[in-house]
């Protein structure tokens, strides 16, 4: 995906929303290490301090910074508008469902799948990412005791 121009258009960041939408993304599993990020990894990433991030997460860190806010969405690979109140929440919904079929996809080799799962509604994305919950708990891939 690719990110907004960040410029006048994009209106100042709220520390709730971007608390509540950053928490999202670093839920995720970060690839490289099947878990989900950390502010360490996401700093790693982004030069943006672990502290920082950790502060942004938790809703204490004011106004942050458009070079924050672009460094943020372009390693989650998503809009600078996915960080503001311009970007409505079943929207968000949708995208965050939508970069975790892409990290499934890529990370089974199935990109396939992928594809054929672009344009479904979000309630279709949805029933998707439980019938391969079901598949993963039923071949013990998500077994705790099998890590």
């Amino acid at each position: 995906m690719s990110r907004s121009d960040g410029g006048a258009g994009t209106p100042p960041a709220d520390k709730a929303v971007v608390a509540a939408r950053l928490s999202a993304l670093m839920a995720m599993r970060n690839p490289r290490t099947g878990k989900p990020y950390t502010a360490a990894d996401v700093a790693r990433a982004t030069g943006i301090s672990a502290s920082a991030i950790a502060q942004l997460k938790a809703g204490t860190k004011p106004n942050p910074t458009l070079s924050t806010v672009e460094a943020l969405a372009d390693y989650f690979g998503v809009q600078t508008d996915y960080f503001s109140k311009r970007m409505d929440e079943d929207r968000v919904q949708r995208v965050v469902a939508a970069l975790e079929l892409l990290d499934m996809a890529e990370n089974a080799g199935v990109q396939a799948l992928f594809a054929r799962a672009s344009g479904l509604s979000e309630q279709s994305l949805e029933m998707v990412k439980a019938v391969i919950d079901t598949a993963r708990k039923a071949d013990g891939l998500d077994d705790p005791r099998k890590r």
